[in-house]
């Protein structure tokens, strides 16, 4: 009898440290994310991605997104919104998020194309300078060119965000370089959508799993499963709270892949000061009839 008590004790015992050792586990810090931008970030509800990763791997990270379609930074100065927010609550993370084009509307030979924006870097300047005033801390996202746009359009892209995150000392997101490195090895991957500009799911993830890297400094672990949140309207990114869809199905072996690639372009970014060294594309020629 004394015996069967013993094993009993053990038992109970087993089950109550766990529970204990829960209970008294220091709670990961919460990390307040403000994103700021258009459609590129709102599409799939990117921003839910990066919060379902996070409390995949630990971590605690809540959003809010303040993007509209067709928005460009100067967009958002103008409006007022986000600076009215900035003030509503102690931001860890203000994620600044421009236009494939820099806002721009540049066109050579009947296409949309890149060139260097004094009005994004205005942006960016000015929205940094209210981000540090209060207290919080400017991450600019390094977005990827549309699909089949000249390879110069997207060299011009990198120098552009580089060029003013080092000027600034601000931290900057490599999700370019992630989608660079995931489509040279996985070609067939669909990460545009049809219109050759937005992302699919999968190319939401790729920049809520490179988001995740920047802002934590840490490979987010493998996941598999489906990943369900609000919908958001394509056209002006309305949240439908009260609508639950799933946002993206991903399997261990995509999601392993691309975790270590956003984690290495991260790390790759700190090990060289925060910023590469990217020489200055050459201006595009413009005939003028």
């Amino acid at each position: 009898m004394n015996s069967f008590k013993k094993n009993i004790a053990i038992v109970l015992l087993s089950l109550v440290i766990p529970i204990l050792y829960a209970c008294n586990r220091p709670k990961a810090k919460t990390l307040n994310v403000l994103l700021v931008g258009n459609s590129s970030i709102y599409y799939n509800n990117m921003p839910k991605m990066l919060e379902y990763i996070a409390y995949e791997n630990g971590k605690d990270i809540r959003t809010k997104l303040i993007a509209f379609g067709g928005y460009t930074l100067q967009d958002h100065l103008i409006d007022g919104i986000v600076e009215k927010t900035l003030d509503s609550l102690d931001w860890d993370f203000v994620i600044l998020n421009e236009q494939s084009t820099l806002g721009g509307n540049y066109v050579v030979d009947g296409i949309l194309r890149v060139k260097e924006s004094e009005s994004f870097y205005e942006s960016v300047k000015k929205f940094d300078s209210m981000i540090k005033n209060r207290g919080s801390k400017t991450i600019i996202l390094s977005l990827y060119p549309r699909k089949n746009a000249p390879k110069l359009d997207g060299q011009i892209l990198d120098y552009s965000y580089m060029k003013i995150a080092k000027e600034l000392g601000i931290k900057l997101s490599p999700v370019s370089y992630t989608w660079k490195d995931i489509l040279k090895i996985r070609s067939t991957w669909q990460l545009y959508q049809e219109d050759n500009l937005h992302p699919t799911p999968l190319g939401s993830y790729i920049t809520a799993n490179t988001l995740y890297s920047t802002l934590t400094d840490n490979k987010s672990k493998s996941v598999s499963g489906e990943i369900t949140g609000p919908l958001l309207e394509d056209f002006d990114g309305i949240v439908h709270q009260d609508s639950i869809i799933s946002l993206l199905k991903i399997d261990e072996s995509k999601s392993k892949l691309i975790s270590e690639k956003a984690y290495k372009n991260v790390q790759c970014l700190n090990e060289s000061g925060g910023y590469f060294t990217l020489r200055k594309p050459s201006e595009i020629l413009v005939k003028v009839p």
